[in-house]
């Protein structure tokens, strides 16, 4: 069986969601009482499928779209003793499986309604083509078991996924594409399941016993399954977040100089494919000795965030920054020629200029910068790199801020 994660809460969900459960509730509520006659006369091995059910909707399986998978077995009790043997099932389980899901009366009303009337029409069709079981299995079981299946499937999975479109307004799973792959996966986690419980039940010396193990292996299969993927996505999760650790800065929150070192040459690459220039810059925050040594490494760490502060504020979301050393910095600036990059880094060293410290209320932030800018100055990452650095110590030497390389001489 089917059914969806929460999503909003009961009092927030459209009045529309709360007379479409109680549609399915009534609609299962009407074949609950012409089964009750019958489920009376069912032999005892029902009693066997009914506990099977109540146990199975204690385990859910998580799938995408919100969507939850039980180790539901009535598809079996209906081919084997008639539609009306989905109705009282459905009608005891459903308060386990909203226990088990932690859900409320409308999610529990449409378990109710959807499994009932999508069972139980899944089981008449199997009884008007299938009259009888033969002592062998032949194709034309197979085919019945396959067309009733599908009827259950597509019927259970379209009614929970309007369900949730009209509680949450997600619509994903209603996604003709997406619909089909949970289908395909609804469809191969029940049918075989159920058709397998009918023939251990068939067989003998001992078909209990036989069908109850094939439901734990099954079980155990799906819940093994479960939680290696579960591991795996927590795993992959991990090695995300080392990742990004490795790559980032974590005073700044900038990239490092291992990222930078990654990036520079891809940009390279891509802005060589463009014909577009691609500017560096290289900060020496040069007062940031001065604000240690006075004021304590607390003051100086709130230099260097003041400056990933800066980068932000004036930077576009395509350019790059990144912290390369104790006191250094760098920027990519994609598409961006020399004059461009002399703009940029002449906001930077006025933005650095205006920053505050409340370690240090006095100290005041001063920085150089170096401008180098492909391929006017270079066009490989190592000596666009030393011609950034070049124009830094270059500023340094002239006493101002921001200074660029010179051209390079031509090959």
């Amino acid at each position: 069986m089917t059914t969806t994660a929460p999503g909003a809460a009961p009092e927030a969900r459209p009045r529309a969601y709360r007379v479409y459960t109680a549609a399915w509730a009534a609609a299962g509520g009407v074949l609950l009482v012409f089964a009750l006659p019958a489920a009376a006369q069912f032999p005892p091995g029902y009693l066997l499928f009914l506990g099977l059910a109540l146990v199975g909707n204690l385990f859910f399986v998580p799938l995408w779209g919100g969507l939850r998978l039980s180790l539901q077995v009535t598809l079996a009790p209906v081919w084997l003793f008639g539609w009306q043997a989905a109705p009282p099932i459905f009608l005891l389980s459903a308060p386990v499986a909203m226990r088990s899901l932690r859900a409320d009366r409308d999610r529990a009303l449409l378990y109710f309604g959807n499994g009932t009337v999508w069972t139980s029409a899944a089981g008449a069709l199997f009884q008007a083509v299938h009259p009888s079981w033969s002592p062998v299995p032949t194709w034309h079981d197979v085919a019945s078991v396959l067309g009733s299946g599908l009827v259950f499937v597509v019927g259970n999975l379209a009614t929970a996924a309007y369900g949730r479109a009209l509680a949450t307004g997600d619509r994903s799973l209603l996604q003709p594409g997406r619909f089909l792959a949970t289908a395909a996966t609804v469809f191969a986690c029940y049918v075989p399941l159920a058709y397998l419980l009918v023939l251990t039940f068939q067989a003998g010396p001992a078909p209990h016993v036989l069908t109850v193990g094939v439901w734990l292996l099954t079980g155990l299969a799906m819940k093994g399954m479960v939680e290696t993927r579960e591991a795996n996505e927590r795993l992959q999760r991990t090695l995300r977040e080392l990742e990004q650790l490795s790559l980032t800065d974590p005073l700044t929150g900038l990239s490092n100089r291992r990222h930078f070192m990654r990036v520079l040459p891809q940009e390279l690459q891509r802005h060589s494919r463009t014909g577009q220039p691609l500017s560096v810059l290289v900060l020496d925050l040069r007062s940031l000795k001065w604000v240690n040594d006075r004021y304590g490494h607390a003051a100086g760490d709130e230099a260097l965030r003041k400056v990933a502060e800066g980068f932000r504020s004036r930077l576009r979301g395509s350019d790059l920054a990144f912290r390369i050393g104790g006191d250094e910095f760098a920027v990519l600036l994609p598409a961006t020629d020399t004059a461009g990059a002399l703009r940029v880094a002449e906001d930077l060293v006025r933005i650095l200029s205006c920053a505050r410290l409340e370690e240090a209320p006095d100290a005041r932030l001063e920085g150089s910068i170096g401008v180098a800018t492909f391929p006017h100055h270079a066009r490989d990452p190592d000596p666009l790199i030393a011609a950034a650095d070049a124009a830094l110590y270059r500023a340094r030497e002239l006493g101002v801020s921001v200074a660029s390389a010179p051209a390079a001489e031509p090959a």
